[in-house]
């Protein structure tokens, strides 16, 4: 039932993201919200199946959005090995590893969006390349990020309950 949610989940993201920002003018300004999907994930969940998981997300925005095909996928992947990696070191519940590990994904997905543009020789000359952008999305990804994922985490643990409850009503019905 945990993945049930986490598809849930990460179908509403998906959906927001591809469908609903673009519609906004200040949707420019925001982060990449399946990395609030992806943090919850790696915090969370420890076995292996987890890796296909977030492949299948990345592979789902490779193919909704404009950019390089596994652009989300690897930046994805890499974010939950650095977090399984940092999660061993430094107790992993607490807001200002959560708060690091936010803004380490945005910088990841980031820098490996300006890598593909700099090897592809893409990249917009004269000055088009905005670093403010990036950093405006890094300070929201900073902030927003852990609201999201503490968001996640209330919502499954009401989730579960509510699942708990529904199991226990079928018993009460069977008996």
């Amino acid at each position: 039932m945990k993945w049930l949610y986490v598809g849930i989940i990460s179908l509403f993201l998906i959906v927001v993201q591809t469908v609903l920002l673009p519609g906004l003018s200040s949707s420019f300004y925001s982060f990449d919200l399946t990395i609030i999907l992806i943090v919850y994930i790696s915090l969370h969940f420890s076995h292996y199946l987890v890796v296909a998981v977030i492949a299948g997300i990345g592979g789902i925005m490779d193919s909704l959005s404009g950019a390089p095909f596994f652009l989300y996928t690897f930046s994805y992947i890499w974010m939950f090995l650095l977090i399984r990696a940092a999660r061993r070191l430094v107790f992993q519940t607490s807001v200002p590893f959560v708060m690091t590990v936010s803004l380490l994904s945005v910088t990841i997905e980031q820098g490996i969006f300006l890598f593909s543009l700099f090897a592809r020789q893409d990249f917009p000359v004269g000055g088009g390349m905005s670093v403010s952008l990036m950093m405006q999305q890094m300070a929201w990804g900073g902030v927003m990020i852990p609201v999201g994922v503490g968001m996640i985490s209330a919502g499954n643990r009401y989730w579960q309950d509510m699942i708990r409850r529904v199991v226990e009503i079928r018993e009460k019905r069977r008996n």
